[in-house]
């Protein structure tokens, strides 16, 4: 299914279950604030909090395909990046949790798309075959 070597991990279909889980909890909460069961200000919090899962995992990907691309070492810089990823990350969700006026728990469903498609992926490689 799109898969590179089996010794070489592709995060392609990570990435594509992390799009899914954003756009199943983006088309749920737009059909409970359609259905009344939700407010409205929920959606775009959502969408933002989905934004910054998305941003964060094409950092981490970034990152870690950077740190493993030396065979089988890790540059020293990989701990640095990764801090300041991490660092980075909790200075923007607390600016948009501050500041962004947004709706927490929208906000804080968007965001759990990441840790959503990580179990999905988890799922469906679970079911594979071992070849």
């Amino acid at each position: 299914m799109g898969r590179d070597a089996p010794d070489r991990l592709s995060l392609r279909s990570l990435t594509n279950r992390i799009f899914l889980s954003a756009g199943l909890i983006l088309g749920g909460i737009g059909v409970a604030v359609a259905a009344g069961a939700a407010k409205v200000p929920m959606l775009p919090a959502a969408v933002c909090g989905a934004g910054i899962a998305c941003g964060n995992f094409f950092l981490i990907r970034r990152i870690l395909e950077k740190a493993f691309s030396g065979g089988g070492t890790v540059g020293k810089g990989f701990v640095v990046r990764y801090t300041l990823k991490f660092l980075g990350l909790i200075g923007v969700v607390y600016l948009v949790v501050r500041y962004g006026g947004f709706d927490l728990l929208g906000f804080l469903l968007g965001l759990s798309s990441l840790l959503l498609g990580v179990i999905l992926e988890a799922l469906a490689r679970s079911y594979e075959p071992n070849a």
